[in-house]
């Protein structure tokens, strides 16, 4: 019997084949995607990679609509799932669990006790451990079996998820109290600098140092310890993301998004998106496309211009995730998988952007990750406060 990537592989090759001289495998300015084929890939930290694009070119993915591997009911999920060697960690108000990601068997659960810090944001998976922020402070777990290796305690509680540098030799955190630390895999604190007001998200950058936004409205850019620059934005930091070199992107809430400058125009604007959306966990940096969603829409802007290429309205979730050449958006009642493109056609005017829709009922996908062929979904049931989390493949 064909496995699962060999059926992906043959569907990709048919539809190369049958959208030959159309647009649908452009991403919207011109740039070629094609579908994943690697069932094999992971998704080990909060946004897929250090840079936070929530994008794995090649991941397999649902490309048509999907059939349900396993649902396992969850306590209230609090972040994205993060599934890295077999197994999905969903971070929960009240602690971390831990799924087999064939099955949903649970195999442990971290927090919860009242002399636990509470792990509740989107941890880090690497070589048998998982970095885990939340509560007062950063752990390391053991991945077999939960079991803590070290902590490093924050006077203030930690709101951002952990950011990992590319080589994975340091990982950054930061508190509401706005300390951001640099910390080794070891657990010792290489640095400690502060920012102004509580962190809301941190991401870092290929040599050295990390970008770092806060609930008031700023973006720092810091160097071993050192501020670089700092630069207000118009509204609360909700998402950060790093692309093809220069600055960040800046997500806000109510203020659009802005691609700012690093080196000689640091902290500059390179455009402001006004009417971008108001994205509340995270951008999709994929092909030549920036994209957001937020309560009413599914926004795609143009990486250099911040322009808007294409909008989709309907009821989104604010959170999202890309692979291949699909981007796929949790909102209520539903799981909708898009073109990268958008469909056929150029500018507002689109045909046929939709790969499929997943009903949920009186349920709504609250978070997204792509990992083993699959889609993982944390649901939450509207009528009854169900949650659960879901495998479609």
């Amino acid at each position: 019997m064909p496995s699962r990537r060999d059926l992906l592989a043959a569907s990709g090759a048919v539809l190369a084949a049958t959208t030959a001289g159309c647009l649908d495998d452009v991403d919207g300015s011109g740039s070629h995607v094609t579908p994943g084929t690697d069932e094999n890939t992971e998704w080990p930290m909060p946004d897929y990679d250090s840079n936070g694009t929530a994008y794995a070119s090649d991941a397999a993915a649902p490309r048509s609509r999907p059939s349900e591997r396993f649902a396992v009911e969850t306590r209230l999920p609090y972040d994205r799932p993060v599934v890295a060697d077999g197994t999905a960690y969903l971070p929960t108000q009240k602690e971390l669990v831990a799924f087999d990601a064939t099955d949903g068997t649970e195999r442990w659960r971290y927090g919860g006790g009242e002399e636990s810090s509470l792990p509740v944001r989107s941890p880090a998976v690497r070589d048998g451990t998982v970095y885990a922020a939340g509560g007062p402070g950063l752990v390391a777990l053991d991945a077999a079996d939960g079991s803590e290796r070290w902590r490093v305690e924050t006077p203030g509680d930690v709101q951002a998820p952990v950011a990992v540098t590319r080589d994975w030799d340091a990982l950054f955190v930061g508190d509401e109290r706005g300390n951001v630390y640099r910390v080794t895999p070891d657990g010792d604190v290489e640095w400690r600098a502060e920012v102004f007001g509580p962190v809301s998200r941190i991401v870092t950058v290929a040599f050295g140092g990390t970008y770092v936004g806060t609930v008031g409205g700023e973006v720092y850019r810091l160097y071993d310890g050192r501020g670089i620059w700092r630069k207000r934005v118009p509204g609360k930091v909700t998402a950060l993301a790093v692309g093809d070199g220069g600055g960040p992107y800046v997500g806000t809430f109510g203020g659009g998004v802005l691609r700012l400058q690093d080196g000689a125009h640091a902290g500059r604007p390179r455009w402001h998106a006004e009417d971008g959306p108001g994205v509340d966990r995270a951008l999709v940096l994929a092909g030549d496309g920036v994209f957001g969603a937020d309560a009413g829409d599914l926004t795609r802007l143009e990486r250099r211009t911040g322009e808007r290429d294409w909008r989709f309205d309907g009821d989104y979730a604010s959170t999202l995730a890309a692979a291949g050449d699909t981007v796929y958006v949790g909102g209520e009642g539903a799981v909708t998988a898009y073109k990268l493109g958008g469909g056929a056609g150029s500018g507002g005017s689109r045909i046929d952007p939709r790969r499929w829709r997943y009903g949920l009922g009186e349920r709504d996908a609250e978070f997204i990750a792509i990992a083993d062929g699959a889609l993982f979904v944390s649901v939450w049931g509207r009528e009854d406060g169900r949650t659960e989390l879901v495998a479609l493949e």
